[in-house]
């Protein structure tokens, strides 16, 4: 690793003296002067509010299945119509990845979140309006291309503001949040599509689909609203020469926590800021982005995006389709009267006729759908907070999950019983716990000032190897199921394989 000169932070000891190890003279290290603000209320709140804006994200990208289900009848869609506005949020994030990327490593990341959750907020909202489906298509691209810099910016922003005990472990809580959010906008799809009512707005029929969209914006707002309560973070805010409002962030973070008597950090002195930051020219562009593909960092750059076209390749693949998958399971293994295995259930039972269930225009999702759903959101969310707590053990958390997923691509058609197989299904879709691993070594293994662009550069990364599994599963889970899950797991080995050249537990850069 290439050596990083530190930041160093000057100190009063005659208002520390309680901390033993500190010497007259002496500066610290950011790390170390993060330590001496504290852990406390401040680092709870800021978790939260991120934990939210997580939240929202994820309700307003992966929740589009559900309002595209419900909006069918009213906006008469076809299944290529269909096709076409699932793919909305993949094509937001795959534009403005890069954009936010370096707008987070330049203008900061709180400032970042604040207008993107702000705008996807207002774009949800006109969604709820819309009076064609290209006009719903239109503004959800919109809508999911800002909240996407959450990605990205939540994690650093957190990460920069808890000390290295917690980190890891708040990276994962993180994840946690995606996990819950399938649950969140399966139930309130449950209860508000069983809503019949009609009025008009604007000569636009209001119905419960429309009702669904408007509550599932409100995150996006509530998650902008709670980040107006906190500071920017201050190893930015050092990074890029603003010295004394990094101090002050500092001894507002010592303030809220708890800290007795003044905080006793009073300057920043170490390397100087870079000189192109906030410049928005290509050569800036240049500057930002490669040097994560020059040595030293070349290797665990091309390390962590392989890892990352794995596991979403593997997971989000199949997560998208979930509902279409649910559906054409139990609708078929309801009515089959013989034991079949997971894989007839997607083969020669599943025919036109099940695809037209589907997207029958009732604007209502079934029951089977949201249980499921709800089932998978919840279970993922409580097993993503249990391995948190080992969050010091990284390494060995993905190299076991993407192990024990693979196994179970394997067995699913193995059984013979069709209910054996989803829950193995269930257990390969737990890929996506390592999702918050490799987010937590974009915070940790890089320079504060690429943290943000190699983590929007990772999700161009996972959106992309999505979006062409998702088309690949889409056209070959119904004739090659077996063929399909055996692929998959051969995929995820090969990413075991390339985590256990992850770089030990514990090593950071500053």
């Amino acid at each position: 690793m290439a050596p990083h000169t530190k930041k160093k932070y000057c100190v009063n000891e005659i208002e520390m003296s309680h901390h033993t190890d500190l010497k007259d003279g002496k500066c610290y290290s950011y790390e170390e002067a993060l330590d001496l603000s504290g852990h406390g209320k401040y680092n709870y709140g800021l978790l939260f509010a991120c934990f939210m804006v997580i939240v929202a994200m994820g309700v307003d990208i992966f929740g589009l299945g559900i309002i595209v289900t419900a909006a069918t009848c009213d906006l008469g869609l076809s299944l290529k119509q269909i096709g076409v506005l699932s793919s909305m949020p993949f094509a937001g994030i795959i534009v403005m990845s890069y954009p936010w990327g370096y707008l987070s490593d330049t203008k900061g990341r709180r400032l970042v979140l604040l207008w993107a959750m702000g705008g996807s907020f207002a774009s949800a909202v006109l969604s709820s309006l819309a009076p064609n489906w290209q006009v719903l298509a239109a503004l959800r691209f919109i809508s999911s291309a800002l909240s996407s810099a959450a990605e990205s910016a939540t994690y650093a922003l957190l990460g920069e503001c808890c000390n290295s005990r917690s980190r890891a472990k708040y990276m994962l809580l993180m994840t946690s949040a995606l996990m819950l959010t399938p649950t969140l906008y399966y139930v309130w799809g449950y209860f508000i599509t069983k809503l019949n009512f009609t009025f008009y707005i604007m000569g636009i029929s209001f119905r419960p689909w429309r009702l669904l969209t408007l509550i599932m914006s409100l995150p996006l707002g509530i998650g902008a609203l709670l980040l107006c309560f906190f500071k920017e973070s201050p190893k930015f805010l050092a990074n890029v020469g603003r010295k004394e409002e990094a101090v002050a962030v500092l001894r507002r973070m010592y303030e809220v926590n708890g800290g007795k008597g003044e905080y006793p950090v009073k300057d920043i002195v170490g390397e100087d800021c870079k000189e192109e930051v906030g410049q928005l020219t290509l050569r800036s562009l240049w500057i930002q982005i490669a040097p994560l593909f020059q040595p030293p960092l070349l290797g665990r750059t091309l390390l962590l995006y392989y890892l990352t076209f794995v596991t979403y390749i593997a997971n989000n693949s199949f997560a998208i389709i979930l509902p279409t998958i649910f559906n054409v399971f139990f609708t078929t293994y309801a009515s089959s009267s013989t034991s079949v295995g997971f894989c007839e259930v997607f083969g020669s039972n599943s025919n036109s006729t099940t695809l037209e269930k589907e997207v029958k225009c009732t604007g209502k999702i079934e029951d089977n759908t949201i249980w499921a759903g709800c089932a998978h959101g919840l279970s993922f969310f409580v097993l993503n907070a249990l391995i948190s707590q080992c969050a010091g053990k990284r390494k060995a958390l993905t190299i076991v999950i993407l192990l024990i997923a693979a196994i179970a691509a394997i067995v699913i058609d193995l059984t013979g019983e069709a209910l054996f197989g989803l829950v193995l299904f269930y257990v390969y879709l737990t890929t996506a716990m390592v999702f918050g691993v490799i987010s937590s070594y974009f915070v940790t293994l890089y320079p504060t000032s690429y943290r943000g662009m190699v983590a929007c550069l990772g999700m161009m990364v996972a959106r992309l190897s999505a979006f062409t599994g998702t088309n690949v599963v889409s056209a070959t889970i119904t004739d090659n199921c077996a063929a399909t899950f055996y692929g998959a797991a051969g995929l995820v080995i090969s990413g075991v394989i390339a985590a256990f050249f992850l770089p030990p537990d514990g090593e950071e850069v500053n």
